[in-house]
């Protein structure tokens, strides 16, 4: 299906934050339709409203995007363009948040999907009503959370239609647990998968394990990140603004690849195993999820097991963790390594200086370290967001 250009996702993406930029919602639909009027049809019937807030979730029904026909040039397109928000900093940096089941039964962030399902009653006929209306190319475009919630938007239309999406993100957050990263880039393609982030974006980051980004299938080779100064998230760097001169003009194929590492296992374990003291850097949060996620598998394959989002009482996705982490400790010195290296790799990152060995490796001692990872990355994270809100920028 045909694909849009980068400058015009971005600049959708940036635009339709005129829906509460601007006082009056006729007003801010006026002038979207001044502006794109050539490209699709906008009016106040197509617009939507969705409900955001804090940990009690609704706090105020807004314009959070629009769902419309394309026509002129893009005669049989449509599209779904969502805006983030600034009520949302608690849930991206809360490591202990909630999942519930997406439309396609896997398990994603549940502030996420809450904010999705808010909207789905409008978006539901709109998408029922593609194929009468000749649409043959859907474009879910989003910044920030609006990201998230186009992705959400993708899922939804690969399994109510007979189309397949093309999705395109900016700086977004990760929407779910490994099944659901892993679906949606079987079902609708890492190559219509369009995720651009800032290298010193920290919202990309976020939440953090076991959160994935798609594609997490051939994600390597459809990488959409782009180089921004350092290594330590500046706020300047999640401004939509940014990202549309970022883009410029060019052309997909020019955006992709522009990493200057590998991120093989080869890289994941060279970094794991490198002596040395280890920044709390968005650069290292990087590798450290990547590095969890390889020795996980890695435990995961030896015994047997799952890692879900469907866990009942107290025993968490953090028990789980520790769980099948303790077991690659007892029943493999290979993996027992992997483990030691992984935890010892943490406390460097923490600034703990206690030497370990893997009699210290009990469940409790582990689930203990991930503890205060995940404190420490909420505050870190939390510190970064303050300053994009402090800023005017939405998440």
């Amino acid at each position: 299906m045909p694909r849009i250009s980068p400058r015009m996702s971005a600049s959708l993406a940036r635009d339709i934050y005129r829906l509460v930029d601007i006082p009056k919602l006729k007003d801010a639909v006026s002038e979207l339709e001044y502006t794109y009027g050539s490209v699709m049809e906008i009016n106040n019937s197509n617009t939507l409203k969705g409900k955001s807030g804090g940990p009690g979730f609704v706090k105020s029904r807004t314009g959070f995007g629009l769902c419309a026909l394309g026509k002129g040039a893009y005669q049989g397109h449509g599209f779904i363009v969502l805006r983030g928000t600034k009520f949302l900093a608690d849930w991206l940096t809360n490591l202990n948040v909630g999942v519930s089941r997406s439309c396609n039964g896997q398990s994603v962030h549940d502030g996420f999907n809450r904010a999705f399902c808010s909207m789905k009653p409008q978006i539901k006929p709109f998408v029922r009503a593609l194929a009468a209306n000749g649409v043959h190319s859907v474009h879910c475009i989003g910044h920030s959370l609006g990201g998230g919630l186009a992705t959400l938007s993708a899922e939804y239309v690969k399994a109510t239609t007979a189309l397949t999406p093309n999705l395109y993100t900016f700086g977004a957050p990760r929407v779910g647990l490994r099944s659901f990263a892993d679906t949606l880039s079987s079902n609708v393609g890492s190559t219509k998968i369009y995720r651009v982030y800032h290298q010193t974006d920290i919202v990309p980051c976020i939440p953090f394990w076991p959160f994935v980004h798609a594609p997490s299938i051939l994600g390597d080779a459809y990488d959409y990140f782009q180089p921004s100064p350092g290594v330590f998230p500046g706020a300047k760097w999640h401004d939509m603004s940014l990202y549309v001169d970022t883009v410029g003009t060019q052309k997909w194929s020019a955006l992709r690849n522009k990493r200057n590492r590998n991120n093989n296992s080869a890289s994941v374990l060279n970094w794991l195993n490198r002596e040395g003291p280890v920044s709390f850097s968005v650069t290292n949060l990087e590798w450290l999820d990547k590095a969890i996620n390889y020795v996980l598998a890695k435990c995961l394959s030896f015994v047997g097991g799952t890692l879900t989002g469907a866990f009942s009482g107290t025993f968490t996705l953090m028990d789980q963790l520790a769980y099948i982490l303790k077991k690659g400790v007892d029943l493999s010195s290979n993996l027992s390594g992997l483990v030691m290296a992984l935890i010892r790799k943490i406390m460097k990152m923490l600034g703990m200086q206690k030497i370990i060995d893997k009699t210290d490796a009990t469940a409790a001692f582990i689930r203990s370290i991930f503890q205060k990872l995940s404190h420490r990355i909420s505050t870190y994270c939390q510190k970064a967001l303050d300053n994009v809100l402090v800023n005017g920028q939405s998440v």
